[in-house]
């Protein structure tokens, strides 16, 4: 009997440390991965930008508050339309002063996109553009890029620089008198549809640690909007994807499940044959040798296993 319990006991301890780990890797782990893609599309951005209206930059050094710098010093009145980002590529920077918010928007709004920052929803205008551009981000991994979207007030700036300028929004009331944040269905796409003004819609999924429903924040361009770029250049199947992507690609990759259990079931493999190498031979020269094996499977797993549940 006491050596089911010692067994049972290690066994719960080993799942009890598996599972503190994921913890830890989607809440720290996802944060390094989007930071090295923030530096990537940070650099595109500067590489694009650089040769036009003056702007000279320096794509292997230049930080995000230095390209937002330079590219706010392009006339919108006078910036030609830009063209249709591709999906993954950078379009510009938000900023929200009320909650420290400074990232790369990135086109697209699929999960592998808003691992790399906020996205913009294709088929909706560009930031900047005549009518309402909506952007989707995380709350709690990857950089949690809207972690406190719901902080934002009523007459709050929201500020977006792309290559055609800088653009000053300011939030606007949702339903709920003196908050600028309400909640909606997740598929309530109509937040995406064009009210008449000149708007970004922000969407998050809600609460934290969920995505049951979604949380949405309105602001207006009090200013002229800059050229829009044609309707002819957006094709139809572009501009489908705002209302079939609404729910943010939150759902997860049910072909990686068995990916992540096969790295699980090698990491547990090792961990056995360490322990019974180590029972026979020496210890600590056993799990020494097994620890970084281990790690690496135990790793790959939870990239596997992040994939396979829904992006919040």
């Amino acid at each position: 009997m006491s050596r089911l319990l010692g067994f049972v006991g290690r066994t719960l301890i080993v799942a009890g440390l598996f599972i503190l780990g994921f913890v830890a890797y989607q809440l720290w782990g996802t944060s390094l991965e989007e930071g090295r893609n923030q530096d990537e599309l940070t650099s595109s951005l500067a590489r694009t930008a650089t040769g036009r209206d003056g702007i000279d930059l320096d794509a292997a050094t230049v930080d995000v508050d230095t390209l937002a710098g330079a590219l706010a010093k392009v006339d919108p009145a006078t910036a030609p339309a830009q063209a249709t980002p591709a999906e993954g590529d950078p379009i510009g920077v938000i900023e929200i002063p009320r909650i420290d918010l400074q990232r790369v928007i990135v086109e697209g709004v699929a999960k592998p996109d808003l691992k790399k920052g906020p996205g913009h929803y294709p088929g909706t205008p560009l930031p900047g553009q005549a009518g309402n551009s909506g952007i989707a981000g995380h709350r709690t991994t990857y950089g949690a890029p809207f972690n406190r979207i719901d902080e934002i007030l009523p007459g709050d700036e929201i500020i977006i620089t792309t290559q055609q300028g800088r653009f000053v929004y300011t939030a606007i009331p949702g339903p709920d008198a003196g908050q600028a944040a309400y909640i909606v269905a997740p598929d309530d796409v109509s937040v995406l549809e064009d009210k008449g003004d000149n708007r970004i819609t922000l969407t998050a999924c809600h609460p934290k640690y969920s995505a049951r429903q979604r949380i949405i924040v309105n602001a207006v361009l009090a200013a002229p909007p800059a050229a829009t770029t044609p309707p002819s250049a957006r094709s139809e199947r572009a501009a489908q994807q705002a209302s079939a992507q609404f729910d943010e690609s939150l759902s997860g990759d049910p072909e990686a499940l068995p990916r992540a259990i096969a790295f699980g079931a090698a990491a547990l493999a090792v961990g056995l044959l360490a322990w019974f190498v180590g029972r026979r031979w020496r210890r600590w020269p056993a799990y020494l040798v097994a620890t970084p094996v281990v790690l690496v499977l135990v790793w790959c797993c939870y990239v596997y296993l992040d994939r396979y549940l829904p992006a919040l």
